[in-house]
């Protein structure tokens, strides 16, 4: 009952401070007003004029603001505003990615035509750090911007595919590459071994819990990403993996205006995969001694000279669509914002899309002269169709000797009729029958925050902020039989259906308190306190049935399904729900615009924990702006420098839902005569939890030479997560398998380069700039739950290492003719794996393991290179990871035929890959034999996974003003646009590996081979497996606004 209390006393307390602030107001303007307006209006003239950018187009959105002073307006569509001013007053004119300007008003002040520039070092741009904004001159911590410029040079269906290489130390890994698939977001690297490293997502001030295919691009006007602790310790015990704040698009004063975006295009696989044709598959067979043969149609198609690339039958063209339509204006009093969006991506697999419709709303308005209140509200509904449908692995199998089609010209469903895999596989022209596969997800959103601000005195203002998140989704499958994903079932009732739904919800109520002064115009305070509850609250629920007695019922009722309808276990059924209490107060001082002090105290506690548990997370910095001393002030090389240092301790409060409190676990006994199901204690209860804690040290420069035609940062960070949570086993005469516990620590470090330029930039309109970023993480295990133990095989963790690593035998190439007798030591001949023998016994063992790779990289970066001529414009965005191992588990058999897909024997289709034999002595593959088992292929899979990329071409036209207003357009802009056209650089790619080195999925583990057991690769690998190819995107597009 804590939190719908504190919800009720907050709102309570709003509706109180309204009623006193509003009335006071109102009166104090009804007595003075009439005094007042003769003078203003004796006064006052009104300011018009046009705002242009660095090309002489129009510059819409421009914010025009007298000088010490609230009142201000907008540019309209065409750049153009006008506004009441007096003589001598000054106007500021500012605009998120251009230089800010002022104009001094005088009397013969008329019409003003004023130029902005771009911003090369951004210094005046206003930063969002949460709970508040700050000028980027003013800043203490690591902190990295984007704005809605930005974004549009990379068109993309979520944020996370437009951040790719543009932010020194975010690192994106896919996890799918179907079309809805997500992306992993590391913010200098990883910390914790068990919890989440996910980032916390903020959207317009209250965190965010939904998915960010969610959001449309197209409604983000900004995205600030909060890196050490300095900048992320104001929320607490969220913050220790970084902060991602995404401020959405709002209205601004002037006329109304309507933007158009648009873009369409087409999406094709990357490559296939390079496998053996008819004739040497035949000669691999052969070879390999397959004691099965062939099958009949294998014959038939070895005398017609048959050689079938299946896959040419499995992919087609994908197409991508997106178009958003969005109002936005205002008065002095109100601005607004509307918007609606739709995208559409269709997979190159049949049955696989991504489809979202989206709404935005944004109202802002002023109730007096002291309180102003809005509101924000993202709406969606997404359809995610295919996510699960795989035919890579069944289709890859097929062997090329078989023909697609019968004599008749109807398909062959059963292209390994007569072989031992003949029930595994199915022609992949079964996927066109929509009625027997079926998977659809569908997912409705709601994100809203509103706001109450009152200006109590002068620089002391109270904000109250309220976020629903509320998000229902239904999942639902049906598989049936006879096709490609389900071949192993021919009778019309072997299918299967599941759904599944869920919903959740988080509410979030934030006190805010901020005074910001000025005193003898060289000290500058603010100060911000809150106060804040958060409560979730989420339930999951599936059933499953068997033997439904047609496809067209799919999972729409599962009573008529033969057999019962059954309730899994494990996770896809589950109720949580917890709540946090936060206090914050924040001191940010800047004396003379030269030394900066930044000083965070946060304190949360959480239901998670047992009673009256709380924790605290201070954080300090100090910054050094030596470039405004009066030394450097006259200095023609040195335009900005800048030192900070800061210290914060953060937390991560992604622990397992009732980790203190233990859970049970189903079984089933024998009770008298009836076997009944029963409760058992699988884990036990800790009430000594905590969360894991980060302490994190981050020194940093920020430099701009020759009137910044040079600038950027470096930082150096260290970052130590202790009190990691980690389960401990417990012997079974227990009664329960585990507890968690705090108690392993992991430390990472790194540097981090940040450089802009302008290479060229002419009178005659051409200019070239770059931004340049770079960085190096490494981590370290520091100790586990035992400070005597230093590994823990199970879990592929070891001290000294880093968190993902591959602990695995070493492949040290093939054994050779010529050293028959010693392989015979290890139990092996000529032509199979050989490993390394660390031990030196002469023989391999579990000994022989060790640590042979990690999926951390040596560094990461990223290009954005920007050229510009008058109306022309082109971007290219490079993004590259050095350094670290992929898996590629296609390479590794599981020696029972159902695991991986190739064999190396000849009994099913497998890639172009350089195998030995006696007259071609490779170390590269072992030799094809006649068995199913390849021993220890797991070591097959290992590769250098780095690679280059050129990430997005996006080249632009803006239309002359003067043809635009004959159609009645204020700016259009027409563009093509291409995401990952090419690969600069992948040895796993040029050495005919593979498709993509960026990898198919973040999961899966890859059991050691060969005769020792054991645990192989991370659970949280880089792997490329048999998905959907990643695919390159060809857009066309345009931008209007009315």
């Amino acid at each position: 009952m804590l939190f719908p209390r504190l919800l009720n006393s907050t709102a309570l307390s709003l509706a109180l401070l309204l009623r006193h602030a509003v009335r006071p107001t109102l009166s104090v303007s009804l007595l003075t007003l009439s005094s007042l307006g003769s003078i203003v209006m004796a006064q006052t003239a009104q300011v018009k004029g046009v705002v242009l950018d660095e090309n002489s187009q129009p510059l819409p959105g421009v914010s025009i603001v007298i000088k010490n002073t609230q009142r201000g307006t907008s540019a309209d569509a065409e750049g153009r505003f006008s506004l009441a001013a007096a003589p001598g007053n000054t106007l500021v004119l500012s605009l998120v990615g251009y230089e800010s300007k002022e104009v001094t008003v005088s009397n013969s002040t008329a019409d003003l035509r004023v130029q902005m520039a771009p911003s090369d070092n951004q210094l005046n741009e206003v930063v969002v750090v949460g709970y508040g904004t700050q000028k980027r001159s003013d800043l203490t911590g690591s902190v990295v911007s984007l704005d809605s410029r930005a974004l549009k040079e990379v068109p993309a269906a979520n944020v996370l595919q437009a951040l790719a290489g543009r932010a020194a130390g975010v690192d994106l890994a896919r996890t799918g590459t179907a079309p809805g698939a997500g992306a992993q977001l590391r913010i200098r690297g990883n910390r914790s071994l068990s919890g989440s490293n996910d980032a916390l997502i903020v959207v317009d001030g209250v965190p965010y819990g939904g998915s960010l295919n969610d959001l449309n691009t197209d409604d983000i006007a900004t995205m600030d990403i909060l890196k050490d602790a300095s900048a992320t310790a104001i929320y607490g015990s969220r913050g220790s993996n970084g902060v991602l704040i995404i401020t959405t698009k709002r209205g601004k004063i002037g006329k109304p205006v309507i933007s158009y975006n648009a873009y369409a295009g087409q999406n094709t696989i990357l490559g296939q995969y390079d496998l053996l044709n008819g004739q040497e598959f035949k000669a691999m067979r052969d070879l390999a001694q397959y004691s099965a043969g062939y099958s009949p149609d294998e014959l038939a198609g070895v005398a017609a000279g048959t050689s079938t690339n299946w896959q040419d039958l499995l992919y087609k063209k994908g197409f991508v669509t997106s178009n958003e339509l969005s109002l936005s204006g205002g008065t002095e009093n109100t601005q607004y914002g509307f918007s609606g969006g739709y995208f559409k991506e269709t997979g190159v697999i049949t049955g696989q899309s991504f489809e979202r419709f989206s709404l935005r709303t944004s109202i802002d308005t002023k109730l007096g002269s002291r309180v102003k209140v809005g509101l924000t509200n993202l709406s969606n509904l997404n359809y995610t169709r295919g996510e699960g449908i795989n035919p890579i692995y069944n289709t890859l199998r097929l062997s090329p000797l078989t023909s697609p089609y019968n004599a008749d010209g109807t398909p062959n469903l059963r292209p390994l009729r007569g072989t031992i895999d003949e029930l595994s596989s199915m022609n992949p022209i079964t996927l066109e029958d929509q009625n027997a596969i079926v998977q659809r997800r569908r997912r409705i959103t709601t994100f809203n925050s509103l706001y109450g601000e009152v200006q109590i005195i002068d620089g002391l203002k109270y904000r109250l902020n309220v976020g629903l998140d509320f998000r229902q989704e239904n999942f639902g499958q049906y598989i049936g039989p006879n096709t490609i994903i389900n071949p192993g079932s021919t009778l019309p009732t072997q299918n299967s259906a599941a759904v599944q739904n869920g919903e959740s919800y988080r509410y979030t109520v934030d006190n805010i308190v901020t005074y910001d002064k000025v005193f003898a115009e060289k000290h500058h305070l603010t100060f911000t306190g809150l106060y804040g509850v958060q409560q979730d609250r989420g339930f999951t629920n599936r059933v499953e049935a068997t033997g439904l007695p047609a496809d067209y019922i799919q999972y729409y009722n599962l009573n008529l399904a033969s057999g019962t309808p059954v309730v899994p276990a494990g996770g896809n059924n589950s109720f949580n729900r917890s709540g946090l209490v936060s206090i914050m107060a924040r001191v940010n001082y800047v004396y003379s615009d030269r030394y900066l002090l930044t000083a965070t105290f946060r304190r949360d506690g959480s239901s998670v924990f047992p009673q009256g548990t709380w924790l605290n997370y201070p954080a300090f910095a100090v910054g050094w702006n030596i470039s405004n001393e009066e030394f450097l002030k006259s200095n023609t090389l040195i335009s900005l420098l800048k030192l900070r240092a800061g210290y914060g301790i953060t937390g991560n409060q992604g622990i397992p839902s009732g980790a203190t409190r233990g859970s049970l676990s189903t079984n089933r006994y024998n009770f008298g005569s009836n076997n009944v199901l029963g409760y058992f204690v699988s884990s036990l209860g800790n009430q000594d939890l905590q969360w894991e804690s980060t302490s994190n040290v981050n020194v940093g420069v920020d430099f701009g030479l020759f009137n910044n035609r040079l600038s950027g940062s470096i930082d150096l960070y260290q970052q130590t997560t202790d009190r990691l949570l980690v389960q401990k086993n417990l012997p079974l005469s227990n009664g329960a398998n585990s507890y968690w516990t705090n108690a392993a620590k992991t430390q990472g470090k790194g540097i981090e380069v940040v450089l802009s330029s302008v290479n060229v930039n002419t009178s005659s309109g051409f200019k070239w700039t770059t931004d340049l970023n770079f960085a190096i993480n490494r981590e370290e295990i520091l100790a586990l739950e035992d400070p005597t133990k230093t590994q823990d095989i199970g879990n592929g963790w070891f001290v000294g290492q880093p968190i993902n690593v591959i602990y695995d035998y070493k492949k040290i190439g093939i054994w050779q003719s010529n050293e028959a007798d010693r392989a015979a030591q290890f139990g092996a001949v000529p032509g199979q794996i050989k490993l390394e023998d660390l031990n030196n016994d002469n023989r391999i063992t579990d000994a022989d393991r060790s640590v042979i790779g990690s999926f951390q990289p040596n560094w990461i970066g990223g290009m954005t290179n920007r050229f510009s001529y008058k109306n022309w414009d082109l971007t290219a965005t490079m993004n590259a990871r050095i350094g670290n191992t992929l898996v590629a588990t296609y390479f590794q058999s599981d020696g029972t035929g159902t695991g991986y897909a190739f064999l190396n024997n000849g009994r099913v289709n497998q890639p172009k890959f350089d195998y030995w034999t006696p007259t071609n002595p490779t170390n590269a593959f072992p030799q094809p034999a006649p068995g199913d088992r390849i021993n220890y292929s797991s070591t097959l899979g290992y590769y250098d996974g780095s690679f280059v990329r050129m990430q997005s071409l996006n080249l632009g036209y803006t239309l002359p003003t003067g043809l635009l207003k004959k159609a009645g357009l204020g700016s259009a802009r027409v563009y093509i646009s291409s995401r990952n056209p090419f690969l600069l650089y992948s040895p796993f790619v040029s050495n005919g590996l593979g498709i993509d080195p960026e990898g198919t999925g973040t999961g899966g583990a890859v059991p050691t081979q060969g005769a020792s057991a054991g645990t192989g690769v991370n659970n949280r690998a880089i792997t490329v497996g048999l998905t959907t190819p990643a695919t390159r995107q060809l857009l066309i597009g345009v931008n209007l606004k009315f």
